[in-house]
């Protein structure tokens, strides 16, 4: 069956922005298939979180990149990131995802949806 619940912290440094309307305790996603990482987030659930406990242009820091999930959701919500990642072929991975994800959003057309081989 698998893991059925996994826990998220948000932590901030100074007076983050607080949710002008209260989120869920629990979000769901849809299992993706995990394209690029075995614990891979979809986009779509991290950026509503970014969005809501971060200023525009402010720096979200994920210490466990992985595949880079939530830099790319910081960088479509319009903020900066730093991604950090043990293992190369997840970081390789997250460079990848990263650089296509900011040539689609210069073409204006980013999403979460395109292509990525599994890195090697």
């Amino acid at each position: 069956m698998g893991y059925r619940h996994e826990c998220a912290y948000i932590l901030a440094k100074g007076r983050p922005r607080l949710p002008q309307n209260p989120l869920p305790d629990v979000l769901g996603w849809k299992y993706s298939g995990n394209r690029h990482h075995p614990t891979e987030k979809p986009v779509t659930s991290l950026q509503p979180l970014i969005e809501s406990f971060t200023h525009p242009n402010a720096i979200v820091l994920d210490p466990f990149a992985g595949s880079g999930s939530t830099c790319v959701a910081a960088l479509q919500s319009g903020r900066r990131y730093i991604g950090i990642e043990l293992l190369e072929q997840y970081h390789r991975a997250g460079q990848q995802r990263l650089a296509a994800v900011q040539r689609a959003m210069q073409q204006g057309a980013a999403n979460d949806d395109w292509f990525m081989p599994e890195a090697a």
